[in-house]
């Protein structure tokens, strides 16, 4: 009897020993991994950073840090005030274009939306990019104000301040390789970095005294894109795409800034022709059979408030007979608005690409920089009276003979229809991602669609989703919106039941998942659900988590052997 206790008793020592062992291991991994990653995004950053320091000496992160945080109160006051003229000068036509029309839909409903009592909590460079195209900076702004509605239509008074709101939003900026730093003030001191002349700047962004088109990035930094913290990623601008290595043979100024800040003006002009139920606001930047299916298909007596552009990426390239095509996927939310019922929907969150088309063998010009509103033939901003040629040169804006023009707004899941069986926007192979386009919104958005799939989401699945938000970061009203709108069928974003392969998007979540070296209780379940939507059994998912964290845990290794002998 004692020698089985004995044996029982070794037994189970060892195995305390063992499961020790294992879970100190494990640590080890996890920690190896969240250090890997976050060294080899340093050494990537640093490797950028080195790219501009190379070509303009004097930059300086820290000085860059002031002027962002500068502009942020310069732009946040114009849109207070609905005049973005003290802004002009360093904000893309794309940036423009959505704060015009935005104020256009405010006066719609008159009302009248400010800031008051803003400040910034903290400014950061999180991103940069350097590539034979464009230098781009990514910060990220964490800010608390007071956001006021005022009603156009009735008298003014004192009322009660609402309470704060805390933001985070990554603000980008561009400009074109070897531009200086300047030691004097530039385009966010409202001075023309080309002659030094003060800019009085309304409309149109031309220096009145030496007439630079300033905002084209070819004198000083712009702002280019605004994006809230629940849609970020790094957008690396040397993704894998299908088509564009193969369009920069012919095309070898051909590139993706350019490409999606044109979108992004399209996208807007758009909302302004819903909302006025006229297509002349795409008429300068729509082919003409586009127009014609736009006015007998499109307007159909409804428009969009509140209106937020949230991912705009190209997902392909491809050459045509006559003309090429690229191909865009935006995402936005929105609430749609009867013209009839004078009422809104919910909020819905969409999904659409946007095809361009231009004549073949036209050429980019990067030392245009950005032009997205001027005419690609002589430079002159377009006029704001939507007239499909050049008021200065007379050439033809729509096409397409001289730059990509709008021929296609089709929401995603016909996109995905067209695609069945063929490769989709990010081309597989050794040393290339897999898969569509991710970010936060996409995969919660495909996840509540999951759930919803059997007519109501339990409420484990409800925290499941819950906790999946909060490690994202996602705000909890984001959430809220997102589960309504699949509970009222306006959420038509990208979900994993849309997608040509699941099995890339559960690598994705895993990824994900492990970013910070470790998936918890909560995480794992979450998988373990996704996959039973897919019949993905759930041995085969905790291979797969073995596989992709052994893979992380290799690279990180990798990344910081250097550094240390990690083990």
């Amino acid at each position: 009897m004692f020698t089985f206790f004995f044996v029982l008793s070794l037994s189970f020592i060892i195995y305390r020993i063992y499961k020790s062992s294992e879970k100190k291991q494990h640590n080890v991994v996890h920690k190896v991994i969240s250090r890997g990653v976050k060294k080899q995004n340093k050494n990537k950053q640093q490797t950028q950073h080195n790219k501009i320091i190379a070509l303009d000496p004097d930059f300086d992160k820290n000085h860059m840090i002031t002027r962002v945080e500068k502009a942020f109160f310069i732009i946040k006051e114009a849109w207070s005030k609905h005049d973005m003229s003290s802004a002009r000068g360093f904000i893309t036509d794309g940036i423009f274009q959505r704060y015009v029309i935005q104020f256009t839909i405010q006066k719609k409903h008159q009302r009248h939306r400010k800031i008051d009592d803003l400040s910034i909590n903290h400014c950061e460079l999180v991103g940069i990019e350097a590539d034979k195209f464009f230098e781009t900076l990514h910060f990220k702004i964490s800010s608390q104000a007071r956001l006021i509605t005022e009603k156009t239509n009735r008298t003014k008074h004192p009322h009660k301040l609402p309470p704060y709101t805390y933001s985070v939003e990554y603000w980008t900026y561009i400009r074109l390789p070897g531009v200086k730093t300047r030691s004097q003030p530039g385009l966010i001191e409202g001075i023309c970095p080309n002659c030094g002349a003060t800019l009085l700047l309304s409309k149109f962004e031309q220096c009145q005294a030496c007439n630079s088109l300033v905002t084209s990035g070819e004198y000083d930094w712009i702002l280019a894109k605004i994006t809230q913290e629940e849609e970020w990623r790094f957008q690396n601008a040397k993704r894998q795409i299908k088509g564009v290595a193969e369009y920069q043979v012919v095309d070898a100024a051909f590139n993706l800034p350019v490409i999606e800040d044109r979108v992004s003006v399209i996208f807007w002009r758009l909302q302004k022709a819903w909302l006025s139920q006229n297509s002349a606001p795409i008429q300068p930047i729509a082919h003409a059979t586009y127009v014609d299916y736009f006015n007998k298909n499109e307007l159909k007596n409804h428009y969009f408030d509140d209106v937020e552009l949230g991912l705009c990426e190209v997902s392909s390239v491809e050459f045509g007979d006559e003309f090429d095509k690229v191909f865009v996927l935006v995402k936005w939310k929105a609430t749609k608005v009867s013209f009839e019922a004078k009422v809104k929907s919910i909020t819905g969150y969409y999904a659409h690409h946007l095809t361009l088309i231009r004549k073949n063998g036209v050429l980019s010009n990067t030392k245009k920089g950005l032009h997205s509103l001027h005419c690609y033939s002589c430079g002159a901003p377009q006029s704001e009276s939507y007239h499909d040629s050049c008021q200065y040169c007379h050439s033809t804006f729509n096409h397409g003979e001289l730059d990509w023009v709008l021929n296609g707004f089709t929401p995603h899941i016909n996109r995905v229809v067209q695609l069945k069986g063929k490769s989709f926007s990010i081309e597989s192979g050794p040393g290339k991602s897999r898969g569509q386009i991710f970010d936060p919104i996409s995969l919660l958005s495909g996840l509540v669609l999951i759930l919803l799939a059997d007519g109501k989401a339990h409420p484990k699945e409800i925290a499941l989703l819950s906790e999946f938000s909060r490690k994202r970061k996602i705000p909890q009203h984001v959430l809220d919106e997102v589960m309504l709108a699949g509970e009222n069928g306006e959420l038509k974003m990208l979900a994993p039941d849309e997608a040509l392969d699941a099995s890339a998007w559960l690598i994705k979540m895993i990824e994900m998942c492990l970013i910070d070296g470790e998936i918890s209780k909560k995480e794992h379940e979450l998988l373990i659900l996704f996959g039973k939507k897919f019949n993905i059994l759930a041995i085969e998912i905790d291979i797969r988590i073995k596989e992709t964290r052994t893979k992380l845990y290799l690279d990180a290794k990798l990344a910081l052997a250097p550094e240390s002998n990690v083990s």
